[in-house]
This record gives structure tokens, C-alpha cells and sequence, in this order.
């Protein structure tokens, strides 16, 4: 992994976090659940982001 895959993947997982965690919230409140959710969401699209900023940089 290179850096700027690294730093990509950094940003995109601090941006999507907060985000998916709004998206699964429960009746309004923030749950385990919820948490356990927005983390796996946030790194599969931080991974995803990684991989294409990577590439477009190349």
C-alpha cells in the first residue's frame, strides 16, 4: 500500500464514518449496532475510494 493509498483511505474512512453513521442511526439514537454498522460501511467505501484515487494518480 503506498502512501497516497494510505492517506485516501485515512480521509474517505473519517468523512464516511460520521455520515453512515447518521444513515443507520435507530429511532434517532446512536446504538452499538449502529456503530458496528457505519465501521464496516466506512471501510469498504474508504477501501474502494483508496483503490481509485490510487489508480488515477498512477
Amino acid at each position: 500500500m503506498t502512501t497516497s493509498r494510505a492517506v485516501s483511505f485515512a480521509v474517505a474512512f473519517i468523512i464516511a464514518v460520521p455520515v453512515m453513521l447518521t444513515v443507520f442511526r435507530g429511532n434517532g439514537e446512536i446504538t452499538r449496532e449502529s456503530w458496528v454498522k457505519s465501521l464496516i460501511f466506512a471501510g469498504s467505501i474508504a477501501v474502494i475510494s483508496a483503490i481509485a484515487l490510487g489508480r488515477g494518480r498512477q
